[in-house]
């Protein structure tokens, strides 16, 4: 029996696993060496403990009430990654009697099958980057043996990778693959090294080659970057086309924009105007509050509209005079009362003009006339975006876009001490100032011609205007701007006396410029309809060449093509003499 347990012993310290057997009760009986070292345990000391005291995690002790074996399972100790086998132990008579567990330390397999993963993840990494570069890379040893290409190397120099695997550069430029290489200059110079070379399909390349070093100093490896110059080249022209066709589009978008002012009954044909609508149009998108300013009459109400058509078409649109409303009654009108908020209050209340524009466009004209006390209660409305009914309890929130409009120098008042500084910017986020009809001559004609033709619809006239009094007009210094001109148009057309609008059919503080001797000239032949746009076109035309001097300024002004001017210049027979 003793040497039995001495064989036994021999056995369990030769066995390069651990081995833990335990008795009917979970006791430990015995642990070999190699178990103590993979536990850490002192495994005589161990004898006669609990299992569960010294491998609490261990399931060895299953096996006592179960008789059959289990495993392999995976379990960790101090670190250490093992797999366990159990096994029942049976007496004479078949009954369990013990258990044994064997376990294998596989720590170090498991940190082999990483690291082998990992350089497994490299390598695919670096063949998805070879083979979907735009660039083409090669890769060589120290000695220039090139180890790899590219995919898009391959497409580049038009040969298989196959033809230059193995081969040195050396080789590789002697058999005229390509003209030079630069990993020869950065194995002779131990640099990176960049060159222009040409490749047997006469494609041009840039090529950059880096030297790897090894611990010892000496070359690793020799990465080279070639990137296809010819169509880089290919690039820079379709750049150039994209850029001129851009041009050419917005040259196109400000012509479209123009029509659509036009169809919105706006005429622009001065540069200045043209500038303000198209701010406008950019702006009209956002929730941003606009201050429009410039001197009466010149269309800040045009324009507001303009801005709310292209932002908020469909819904409403209120107008506000700030002048026009009782200083009493300014805060009811903007922001409504309850019912019985005041004496003659109506019953049920009454929304204010803040909410009567909720989803469109509040436009606040000649906000300059707004009384200093209210102008903290508006500011307040901007800022919180929410108004209190005189009179209410809840506020109400607004989803309102704000636009102002003063013909008078708010910066001016502000400095006086007669309007907010803080509501002026927070009116002033996005400023807009039409100037004055007398700035900006080129709109005058565009501007008479459609009036004319409005009014003459509007009254059933067929009016036109002579070319001295079409003189006259467009010199006028217009103070009340387009306001008056329209208001001058519309007297004309219903006051002259014929079908024709001459120099005395004018107000004298237009006509008295005329000090001329000129006869009178008129724009309507025999009534013909045809052949009084046919005189007005002569009159415009002749006028604006003789104004500006060439057929390219006279076309800017009148908003035609210079062509056109060339041919109704022609047409009626503008020559110098009669110019």
């Amino acid at each position: 029996m003793e040497l039995g347990k001495g064989i036994l012993d021999s056995v369990l310290a030769s066995v390069q696993a651990g081995i833990v057997i335990i008795d009917c009760r979970a006791r430990i009986v015995q642990v070999n060496a190699f178990a103590s070292r993979l536990f850490n345990i002192n495994g005589t000391k161990a004898v006669g403990s609990p299992l569960s005291v010294v491998l609490p995690s261990s399931t060895l002790p299953d096996v006592l009430e179960t008789g059959e074996e289990a495993g392999p399972v995976s379990e960790r100790y101090n670190g250490r990654h093992v797999l366990a086998k159990h096994h029942p132990l049976f007496d004479e008579q078949g009954r369990v009697k013990g258990g044994l567990s064997v376990y294998t330390d596989i720590t170090r397999h498991g940190f082999v099958k990483q690291q082998l993963m990992e350089a497994l993840q490299k390598e695919k990494e670096l063949e998805a980057i070879l083979e979907h570069s735009h660039d083409g890379i090669w890769i060589m040893d120290g000695e220039g043996v090139t180890l790899r290409v590219s995919k898009s190397w391959e497409r580049f120099a038009g040969i298989n990778r196959e033809e230059v695997v193995g081969r040195t550069v050396y080789e590789i430029v002697a058999a005229g693959i390509y003209t030079d290489s630069a990993a020869i200059h950065v194995i002779e110079e131990r640099k990176p090294v960049t060159i222009l070379y040409t490749t047997r399909t006469g494609k041009t390349a840039l090529v950059t080659a880096r030297p790897v070093f090894g611990g010892d100093g000496s070359i690793w490896r020799i990465i080279s970057n070639v990137r296809d110059v010819t169509e880089l080249d290919l690039y820079r022209k379709e750049l150039e086309k994209s850029q001129a066709k851009s041009r050419r589009f917005k040259e196109e978008l400000k012509l479209l924009r123009l029509q659509e002012f036009e169809g919105k009954g706006i005429i622009a044909r001065s540069q200045a105007m043209k500038e303000v609508l198209e701010r406008a149009s950019q702006t009209a998108g956002s929730e941003a509050t606009i201050l429009i300013s410039g001197e009466t009459g010149v269309g800040k109400d045009v324009v507001a509209r303009f801005i709310h058509s292209l932002g908020a078409g469909n819904e409403p649109f209120i107008r506000v005079n700030c002048g026009a409303i009782p200083e009493t009654l300014v805060e009811s009108e903007l922001f409504g009362y309850e019912e019985g908020s005041f004496t003659g209050a109506r019953r049920k209340g009454k929304p204010g003009m803040f909410e009567l524009a909720q989803g469109g466009t509040l436009f606040l004209d000649e906000i300059g006339e707004l009384p200093i006390q209210m102008q903290s209660k508006l500011l307040h409305a901007l800022q919180e975006r929410s108004i209190m009914r005189v009179g209410g309890v809840l506020p109400i929130e607004l989803n309102v876009r704000v636009i102002a409009a003063s013909n008078r120098d708010l910066q001016t008042m502000v400095e006086e001490g007669k309007f907010r500084n803080d509501l002026y910017y927070r009116l002033n986020v996005i400023p807009l100032h039409i100037p004055p009809l007398r700035e900006r001559p080129d709109d005058i004609f565009p501007l008479l011609a459609h009036f004319l033709e409005k009014h003459n619809k509007n009254h059933n006239m067929r009016k036109s205007i002579g070319s001295k009094a079409l003189q006259l007009l467009g010199e006028y210094e217009w103070p009340g701007n387009v306001r008056e001109l329209e208001n001058i148009v519309e007297r004309l057309v219903l006051i002259s006396p014929g079908n024709e609008i001459d120099v005395q059919d004018l107000p004298p503080a237009i006509r008295e410029r005329d000090d001329s001797s000129l006869g009178k000239f008129c724009l309507s032949g025999n009534g013909s309809l045809r052949e009084a746009r046919e005189e007005l076109d002569r009159s415009m035309v002749a006028y604006a060449l003789k104004q500006y001097g060439s057929t390219r300024k006279a076309a800017a002004a009148l908003g035609i093509t210079q062509p056109t001017v060339v041919r109704l210049a022609h047409k009626y027979g503008l020559n110098k003499g009669e110019l």
